[in-house]
């Protein structure tokens, strides 16, 4: 790799770091496992940046591939985990009235299937449309639009009696 490119990557990865990292929390929901999302989306970025930085739109070249890996990864660590305790009891969160509702959410999250949390985080944190979300993951539109549909009936039916929105009371 060139010296101007190397410059260019190291640009782009001190300023895109940020944005890859605030989708790869939402997608894992702890800390470590996105910031090693990110370390590994920004080595794949530098491993292909000739290609990477002819993109059209590299923010969205960068997203592609971190959703991507996310979801090989999940993958991966789903057959690990199922071929070796097929039986152990998943934990449900409870939370109380009070709890904070952004932990909340991100417990709920993480127990959707990788794919359809990647979707529900691209489509409305990321507030990308179905087309490109469809983009994204490899898939049909109406394959974004179903599981975005039954995760949203999955989430709203776990949050139970806890309050999203201000009754303005």
């Amino acid at each position: 790799m060139a010296d101007g490119e190397r410059a260019a990557f190291e640009a782009y990865a001190r300023t895109g770091q940020r944005r890859l990292y605030r989708t790869a929390y939402l997608l894992c929901g702890d800390t470590e496992g996105a910031q090693d999302l990110t370390q590994t989306t920004l080595a794949k970025l530098f491993q292909h940046w000739r290609r990477a930085s002819r993109a059209d739109n590299l923010d969205a070249y960068a997203k592609t591939v971190l959703v991507r890996t996310f979801v090989a990864e999940r993958r991966r660590s789903v057959r690990d985990l199922l071929a070796h305790n097929r039986n152990a009891p998943r934990p449900h969160p409870n939370p109380a009235p009070d709890a904070d509702l952004r932990v909340t959410l991100l417990a709920l999250l993480a127990e959707l299937p990788p794919r359809a949390r990647a979707m529900v985080v691209l489509r409305y944190w990321d507030d990308l449309s179905v087309e490109t979300v469809a983009s994204l993951l490899r898939c049909s539109e109406s394959t974004v639009k179903s599981q975005c549909s039954r995760s949203l009936v999955r989430l709203r039916a776990r949050m139970g009696d806890v309050q999203l929105y201000s009754t303005g009371s």
